[in-house]
């Protein structure tokens, strides 16, 4: 079908693109008519018939912009679609890692956060994995990704995120790895700041444990102040229980049991020392 537009379907895509909006739900398309809810399902199922519209889910859709021509190719990025689907939100964990060039590996699923349990969802072939937050929704900040501006995890954030929950990084061995990768690419005062405000005394062990064990140089003072942050006779087991079991030798200052072999979590060949400075620049305010 052409991308011929109606009085009123011009009405609504102008209305659209003059604000710059992107996303848009049948009660937008209605308020912009004044329309009964019959007519606005079928002026939208008529755009998205032309090529002005994207459905994402019922009820929801993108708008595909004149720039994109006659034939109305839809937007591929997926940070965008997602972007539209929870808020409030914002990509972490392995969708963050990756962007911020924590690892090589490509996810075939995009990890939002968000405030409540979600179930998955799939749409153009990725699926949207919701990570309720537990700690927190603080830490992000905006980012343009292919030209779209969306609220990703700051690096601390990212980095934090994938300690805490590796599944959704690609595992503990990859989250192993990309502590020595990511680190001198952090704020220490922002890693510290918000170490404290997660007040979470077994992701400070686990990372104090990973540090030491890609043998990453810190100042006294920074590890100084990683211990201070430990909770008091604290012993947590390196990986899920789960998976590895409960047995391993306990390694102190950390109190963390190692119950991951060592070729899980380092690269072959890994012996050099590192020595680490952190990243100075001013970085996005925290929300």
């Amino acid at each position: 079908m052409d991308r011929t537009l109606s009085k009123n379907e011009s009405q609504v895509v102008l209305d659209l693109e003059w604000r710059g909006q992107r996303t848009v739900t049948l009660a937008d398309i209605r308020a912009a008519l004044g329309s009964s809810e019959a007519y606005t399902r079928f002026l939208a199922h008529r755009l998205v018939r032309k090529g002005w519209l994207e459905r994402l889910r019922p009820g929801l859709f993108r708008l595909i912009p004149a720039e994109r021509g006659r034939e109305g190719i839809a937007d591929t990025n997926p940070l965008a679609a997602g972007a539209a689907l929870v808020h409030p939100y914002f990509f972490s964990f392995g969708t963050a890692c990756t962007h911020h060039g924590f690892t090589e590996q490509v996810f075939a699923e995009v990890y939002v956060a968000c405030q409540q349990y979600r179930r998955p969802e799939t749409i153009r072939g990725t699926r949207y994995v919701f990570v309720e937050m537990r700690a927190g929704f603080f830490g992000f900040a905006e980012a343009n990704v292919l030209g779209e501006t969306v609220q990703m995890a700051t690096r601390e954030r990212a980095l934090l995120d994938a300690l805490d929950r590796p599944q959704y990084a690609g595992g503990l061995g990859e989250v192993s790895r990309m502590v020595p990768r990511s680190w001198g690419k952090l704020s220490w005062d922002v890693l510290q700041e918000l170490l404290r405000r997660w007040n979470e005394s077994a992701l400070i062990q686990r990372l104090g444990y990973l540090l030491d064990l890609h043998h990453v140089e810190l100042l006294a003072e920074q590890r100084a102040a990683l211990e201070s942050l430990v909770r008091p006779g604290s012993k947590v087991q390196l990986g899920p229980r789960g998976k590895w079991g409960t047995s391993g030798k306990l390694v102190h200052p950390w109190n963390i049991v190692e119950n991951v072999p060592h070729d899980v979590l380092v690269e072959k060949g890994e012996r050099l020392r590192r020595r680490v400075t952190f990243n100075t620049p001013e970085s996005p305010r925290d929300r």
